[in-house]
């Protein structure tokens, strides 16, 4: 059996990260006379934007976040906000990313019995380093960070790497980039609901209860494979 794995959120914490930045952000950028509403609105715009340039990570928000002060800030605080969000943005970028409970255990366990590989979205070099330092890369016969997770994607990979669709799995937290395009692309799926997922990849899972399956909790996978 071929499994392939999603990386933030669904191996380890991130998203949380993302939040908690962001409340920083606002504590500090709302004392200049901006509505929390319109600076997360402009977040948002700016993510995407760079998204499309740069593809996602920690250090494209960091970018973002330079944008909203720029666009949305007085200029007579720009100079010390942006001090702030270079603060953040380096607890952020080095911030270690905890593994999930039984994550370590279940995936050296399913090493064992199945090939792993790894799909994930982000930087390059930013999940290369959570990889590492959570000491999984070995498990992974193959690790791809495309810019994005949609149907062509996921058929690439099945290409790529060779892949029978019926007898691989793809495994995420995210409805959008994990689950949805991976049944697409005839793959059967395994999806882990994680409480913080970003809201940008939350959607309605696709209505194929036959090749979706549903756990709560990442060990439960030992029991489907």
């Amino acid at each position: 059996m071929n499994l392939i794995f999603d990386a933030d959120d669904t191996l380890w914490d991130s998203n949380i990260h993302f939040l908690e930045a962001e409340a920083d952000f606002l504590e500090i950028a709302v004392v200049c006379g901006v509505g929390q509403s319109e600076i997360r609105a402009a977040i948002r715009r700016h993510e995407l934007e760079i998204i499309s340039e740069m593809g996602y990570g920690r250090g494209p928000y960091v970018l973002a976040l330079h944008r909203v002060v720029r666009e949305l800030l007085p200029p007579a605080h720009q100079d010390e906000l942006s001090t702030e969000i270079e603060r953040i943005g380096s607890y952020l970028l080095t911030r270690h990313c905890d593994l999930l409970p039984g994550v370590e255990a279940t995936l050296r366990e399913l090493a064992g019995r199945h090939r792993l590989l790894l799909f994930t979205k982000g930087q390059p070099t930013e999940q290369m380093a959570k990889l590492d330092r959570a000491g999984l890369r070995g498990l992974f016969s193959r690790i791809g960070v495309p810019l994005e997770k949609d149907t062509t994607a996921y058929t690439l990979l099945l290409a790529q790497a060779g892949l029978d669709p019926a007898q691989t799995f793809m495994i995420g937290n995210s409805p959008r980039s994990d689950i949805n395009p991976a049944v697409r692309a005839g793959l059967r799926a395994v999806f882990i609901p994680h409480p913080h997922t970003w809201d940008l990849e939350c959607e309605e899972l696709e209505p194929l209860p036959e090749r979706i399956t549903t756990i709560t909790t990442f060990s439960k996978l030992l029991e489907l494979f």
